[in-house]
């Protein structure tokens, strides 16, 4: 199912070409694209995604201090924190980042019922890892992306 799921997510993400978004585009082939072209191990790409992606937007974005949330994994438990809890507490330096948001059936409907939550404006689909943003100024998208 998982394979299935991968070849369909590579047929549908996209590389640097075609992405309309300036910030976004800045961010897959300064951070993103050049991480996971590296012969690492999950482990510490996932590390070095997550804090290359948090020192973007601190920087680049000029949000000064950024605030990242590591969530391993989704249930409904989950759901109902980041719904309820977090979501609405977001401010734009905000970033969640969801790890395996494939990893199963109730994992994927969840990630999913995220994507089109309208209180997240960005959300970035890695495949093995999303990316939630809250910043109000922005008009809401969805990227997937894939290394190129």
């Amino acid at each position: 199912m998982r394979l299935f799921q991968k070849f369909f997510f590579r047929l549908q993400a996209q590389t640097s070409h075609g992405l309309h978004s300036p910030s976004v585009f800045k961010l897959y082939t300064e951070v993103i694209n050049p991480i996971l072209q590296k012969k690492i191990s999950t482990k510490i790409k996932t590390d070095e995604l997550i804090q290359g992606i948090s020192q973007f937007y601190a920087m680049v974005i000029d949000l000064g201090e950024v605030f990242p949330l590591v969530i391993p994994h989704l249930s409904p438990e989950i759901y109902q924190q980041i719904d309820q809890d977090l979501i609405p507490k977001a401010q734009a330096n905000s970033i969640i980042f969801i790890l395996n948001p494939h990893e199963s059936t109730l994992s994927q409907d969840i990630w999913d019922t995220l994507v089109e939550d309208p209180r997240i404006i960005h959300s970035i689909d890695l495949f093995d890892m999303g990316i939630l943003r809250f910043n109000q100024l922005a008009s809401k998208q969805h990227f997937m992306l894939k290394k190129s």
